[in-house]
């Protein structure tokens, strides 16, 4: 973490902004953390004894540079008064995890003499200094030490001047192509209507009924007239009306009746450009290496990696997504028309969130038009957390569940269920609360009732013992003579045996023929001894006989005294009543805590239930433990609760606290390149990987902005498709310029710098295209690539109109009235347009393009003028009945770079006897229309202008496709394809010429 103190030397004042109160009051209803009221400011600033942890904002397109300053639990930004004497409290809010995440890597602890609130400007005392300069130093030292830490190195002095020569770039691209909006004449309008049609709240959009024949184009940027807080974009524009979203909700009661609107430039793009061209010459970028390798082509090794997509790709493609994954700068990627830069893209974004082992992060995929950027989002799978970031009216209809606002808004809707199912089970879990309270009362009852059977007991076994005395010292006193007598016995039955043995041995050797007379002597006694010794034995088992009937008798005698006594039946019922008294106050306390573990168990799952055990002790501990852990469940509930129903009303009154952590966990982010850094959400987001698409039509400065934001980049693109500006464009603007770097940097795009720069290993060509049949892609490979296009594409030609899938339909026959073009104050009269058009092309593009919608093909028109566009939208309306259609289906060249269609209907419109074809001389635009088409081209013209064009490199390219057609195309006439087209359809004019 890089940490600075900035020791102020006076206190900075502080004046509520605008409405602050009611927007705090507003916030504290669903946030914690905000203080009370707005006095309490200074005095939690002041509290920090050790400064308060501040950020430097360096503004956006809606607001001026700020400070965002942190107290325990909350957020300020402040914006500094215009004379520079303290500071407007512009919001408050909550801190969020994104707030601790960018104070974790560098702030400014700002420790001022005091914090200060005065309830309105003019009450701030003379002499006050809000020191803005001094943070702002320490904001920059602080910027310069974290480089120095870690070891950034810094920018040489070609780097510098490459990044002077993009500033000076950017200054004269915003006053040449701002110029004639700065410069436009207002639009006065009449009357005003609500687009809703509720006029008592304030609204984003309104219509306008404007005076005279002009109006603003759609898309621009305007404002009312003498109205600074006005700013909007014309959303659609038509008749005499036009319609026009404010950038804020604006009041009914604010808008002047009659006034006019005027165009305001907008400078987003430009301010993006010149902040991403700062962090580099701050040093303050991702990653250190992007301006060498930008400037320099200073590059690192790009190690191999054996990983492997989950999609089949082509050798190209699989070292370019290789490359991608490991390049540690900057990776090229040529991608000729078809030849997969967009599943090429996906694999190396999904690669890239998904492959820990890469250490895989965050991927920005951006790009210079919405269309590329939504190609992409679309085909990515769908158990990737993808994020969508843009206007709505502009992204496409596949990608909207995608985006942001759409995420959020469902986020929304997902938690509020989720949250009224939850603060039921918070309601139900309250019954937990009255059930613990019965079990306390049980567990009460239980310990008593223990104490009770213990003492019963104890009285039981007492009277047992008083009544039985007497027989038990009988008892004893048998028992003793028994144990005597049992042991006389047992000395007679051995003393028994052993005279056996001895008369045994005598009675053996009775025959001796000396000693016999001796043993049978012997032997006479021990048959005496032998009778005594039994009879005493006999004796004593009959008196043990009568022992041991004498105790039977005495435990009988026992047993009927214990039974028959009055105290002792008396303590034996009490016990009996005390311990049934027990069991039916366990059972209680069993149902109680059952009870209340359900009804915990409604917010807390898996909560055991009481284990039933045998011992009443047992019984009575265990349920303690249940009711111990209820107790301390029980606050916690409580506490989770009231959470709950703030996090609940706060995403209801503003889901824009989900933005945040919906970005947080994005594996992938879509958004333009300026896009990319003009969205709050995206403010200190970090990106692993960036993949610019389409990069050949990206300039340089644009380029900027997202290589700024991410520590390594993909560029993909075709350098052999249309630049960022036309030749001819940056031709007339350098009459004004008059500075070659800078002229040659405009007219190059970022992928065309780093491609004839960059070594052999950081640029990967791709080469086999499988959208185009080979009749087209063969033309377009030899005229545009120098033959290295191939082609993997098997196609049947199934056309009814044409023999083969490229075709052009020559109009040089038709009388030179008829074919020639129009332009001028005609066009400008007739359609609105500047440029030029050509009625006889037009109609015959018209009729092909309704030859083709009868037959449910997906077809558009492509033509190189906007007046040209119109002619064919007034021609093909009628043939079609659907003017939404005929709108969305033909268009410029430029707007249709980056997309695909099955069959293209391409109209030169340049039709003269002097062969000028204006700037159809920028080949890469006809490669743009050529290879849009999947099945069918079909172009239109008129061959005797084009093969003696007034441009040597177009009449080669002309001359060219001239023999290419006729070698493997289909070259027709205009009256042959008239005549083939009214027989399909009859002409509704009736003649088709």
């Amino acid at each position: 973490m890089s940490l600075a103190t900035v020791a102020l030397r006076a206190p900075l004042v502080l004046i509520p902004g605008f409405s602050l109160d009611d927007q705090l009051r507003k916030k504290g209803e669903t946030c914690a953390g905000l203080p009370p009221s707005v006095g309490r400011v200074a005095h939690d600033l002041n509290q920090l004894h050790s400064g308060a942890a501040v950020l430097l904002d360096p503004g956006r397109a809606n607001y001026s540079p700020s400070l965002l300053v942190h107290t325990r639990t909350y957020r300020l930004r402040l914006e500094p008064t215009k004379r520079g004497t303290g500071y407007l409290v512009k919001s408050i809010d909550p801190l969020r995890l994104s707030d601790h995440a960018r104070l974790s890597r560098s702030c400014l602890l700002v420790r001022p003499p005091s914090w200060q609130m005065v309830p309105e400007l003019r009450a701030v005392p003379d002499g006050s200094d809000a020191q803005w300069q001094d943070i702002e130093t320490a904001w920059e030292r602080l910027g310069t030490a974290y480089a120095e830490k870690h070891e950034v190195p810094s920018i040489s002095e070609v780097q510098a001047e490459f990044l002077g020569t993009v500033d000076r770039l950017i200054d004269a691209t915003e006053e040449i192509t701002t110029r004639e909006q700065r410069n436009a004449a207002p639009f006065p309008y009449r009357a005003i209507s609500s687009t809703g049609g509720k006029r008592n709240t304030p609204r984003a959009m309104y219509e306008f009924q404007l005076v005279g024949r002009d109006l603003p184009p759609p898309g621009s940027f305007v404002r009312i007239q003498g109205e600074e807080e006005t700013r909007g974009q014309v959303n659609r524009a038509e008749g005499r009306s036009v319609t026009v979203r404010f950038d804020q909700p604006v009041s009914w009661e604010k808008l002047p009746r009659q006034g006019a609107l005027e165009i305001t430039p907008s400078t987003v793009v430009f301010q993006k450009q010149r902040q991403a061209v700062a962090g580099f010459r701050s040093r303050d970028t991702k990653n250190s290496g992007l301006l060498p390798a930008l400037v320099e082509h200073q590059v690192r090794h790009i190690p191999a990696t054996p990983m492997l997509p989950r999609q089949e790709l082509d050798p190209e493609q699989l070292a370019a997504f290789r490359r991608a994954l490991t390049t540690e700068d900057l990776l090229v990627v040529l991608g000729p028309p078809g030849t997969g830069k967009t599943r090429t893209i996906t694999e190396i974004a999904y690669t890239c969130a998904t492959a820990g082992a890469l250490g895989g992060g965050r991927t920005l995929v951006t790009s210079h038009t919405n269309r590329a950027v939504d190609n992409v989002l679309a085909r990515l799978p769908e158990d990737l957390v993808v994020i969508r970031v843009g206007v709505e009216d502009k992204v496409h209809e596949d990608v909207k569940p995608l985006l942001l606002e759409w995420q959020t808004e469902s986020l929304s809707q997902e938690i509020h269920h989720t949250a009224t199912m939850r603060e039921q089970a918070y309601r139900d879990a309250e019954a937990a609360q009255p059930w613990t309270v019965e079990l306390a009362v049980r567990l009460d009852q239980v310990d008593a009732l223990v104490q009770d059977e213990k003492t019963a007991a104890l009285r039981l076994d007492a009277s047992i013992q008083a009544v039985g005395a007497p027989h038990r010292e009988r008892l004893t006193e048998l028992r003793r003579q028994q144990a005597d007598q049992e042991a006389v016995k047992e000395r007679l039955d051995q003393r028994s045996a052993e005279v056996q043995a001895k008369l045994r041995s005598a009675r053996e050797r009775s025959d001796a023929w000396l000693t016999g007379w001796f043993h049978r002597s012997m032997a006479r006694r021990r048959e005496r001894q032998l009778g005594e010794v039994r009879d005493g034995a006999r004796q004593a088992g009959a008196l043990l006989t009568d022992l041991q009937t004498g105790i039977e008798g005495v435990r009988t005698d026992l047993d009927r005294a214990v039974r028959e006594d009055p105290t002792v039946r008396t303590a034996r019922d009490t016990r009996e009543k005390v311990a049934q008294t027990l069991q039916a106050g366990i059972q209680e306390a069993y149902a109680a805590a059952d009870m209340a573990v359900a009804a915990l168990s409604a917010v807390v799952p898996g909560q055991p239930q009481p284990a039933r055990r045998g011992d009443p002790a047992e019984v009575a501990a265990g349920l303690h433990d249940v009711h111990g852990r209820l107790e301390r469940w029980l606050p916690l509930i409580a506490e989770r609760r009231k959470l709950a129903e703030q996090w609940h009303a706060a995403v209801v009154q503003d889901p824009g606290q989900l933005v945040p952590e919906l970005v947080r966990y994005a594996q992938v982010v879509g958004a333009t390149c300026i896009g990319a850094a003009s969205r709050a959400e995206l403010s200190g987001v970090d990106f692993d990987l960036g993949i610019i698409d389409e990069a050949g039509q990206i300039g340089v400065a644009d380029a900027l902005v997202p290589l700024s934001r991410v520590r390594r980049g993909v560029l993909v693109g075709d350098d052999r498709q249309l630049p960022p500006f036309l030749d001819s464009e940056v031709e007339d603007w350098g009459e004004g310029i008059g500075d070659p770097a800078l002229l040659r940097l405009m007219s190059q795009s970022a992928l065309e710098r780093l491609r004839s720069g960059l070594p052999a290993s950081h640029v990967v060509q791709l080469t086999r295209q499988r959208r185009m049949p080979a009749e087209i892609a063969d033309f377009i490979s030899s005229a545009f690539y120098q033959g290295r296009l191939l082609t993997e594409k098997e196609h049947r030609h199934t056309d009814p109109l044409f023999a083969s899938p490229m075709a052009f339909v020559d109009t040089a026959a038709q009388p030179d009235r008829a074919r020639y073009e129009s332009g001028g104050r005609l066009a400008e009269n007739r359609y609105g347009r500047k440029g030029f058009f050509n009625t006889c092309e037009a109609r015959l593009l018209a009729r092909l393009a309704a030859f083709y919608h009868r037959r449910g093909s997906e077809w558009v028109v492509i033509v190189p003028y906007l007046a040209q566009r119109a002619a064919v939208i007034r021609e093909l309306i009628p043939l079609i009945g659907d003017s939404q259609l005929a709108n969305a289906s033909v268009g410029s060249v430029d707007s249709y770079q980056g997309g695909e269609c099955e069959v293209v209907l391409y109209g030169f419109t340049r039709s003269n006897p002097r062969g000028q074809i204006g700037f159809l001389k920028e080949l890469r635009r006809a490669n743009v229309a050529f290879s849009r088409a999947q099945r069918q081209l079909v172009m239109t013209g008129d061959l005797s202008t084009l093969l003696r064009a007034d441009d040597p490199d177009f009449r080669k390219m002309a001359d060219d496709l001239h023999r290419h057609l006729n070698s493997r195309g289909d070259l027709r006439t205009y009256q042959d394809v008239m005549h083939r087209l009214r027989a399909a359809a009859p002409d509704p004019e009736g003649d088709g010429t």
